[in-house]
């Protein structure tokens, strides 16, 4: 089940998930845990991010994340409900720079300083094909 709530501000978004068997790390082979991945809470706040300005983008703007740095600090196991708190911090120019908190109740398990960037979904999809 998902949820996403927007925050009244324009600017801030919680996406809250709970962690299925497919979103563990055990997925990526069995030297890893049945816990919610890293991958797996990074796309949370990457989706968090993008929903909380999503309603100020122009037509036919997107974002797209460029950098990430990720504080995974405690193991989510199947069941968990996380939530993905974003809130935008800054924008210069394209750039939009978010703090992420993603927390099982009222315990962070991961922090994130992501930045992403506004662009033109038309300009992407051209580069993406001539690839």
């Amino acid at each position: 089940m998902t949820e996403l709530a927007l925050g009244a501000d324009g600017r801030s978004a919680t996406l809250t998930r709970v962690v299925t068997a497919n979103d563990t790390a055990a997925t990526f082979g069995p030297d890893f845990p049945a816990a919610a991945s890293t991958p797996f809470v990074l796309g949370l706040a990457e989706v968090a991010c993008h929903s909380a300005i999503a309603a100020r983008l122009n037509a036919g703007e997107i974002t797209v994340g460029m950098r990430a740095l990720i504080e995974h600090l405690l193991p989510s196991r199947v069941g968990t409900s996380l939530a993905a708190r974003a809130r935008l911090i800054r924008r210069t120019r394209n750039r939009l720079y978010f703090h992420v908190e993603v927390s099982d109740g009222d315990v962070i398990v991961a922090r994130v300083n992501h930045v992403r960037a506004v662009v033109d979904r038309a300009r992407l999809q051209m580069r993406i094909e001539a690839t």
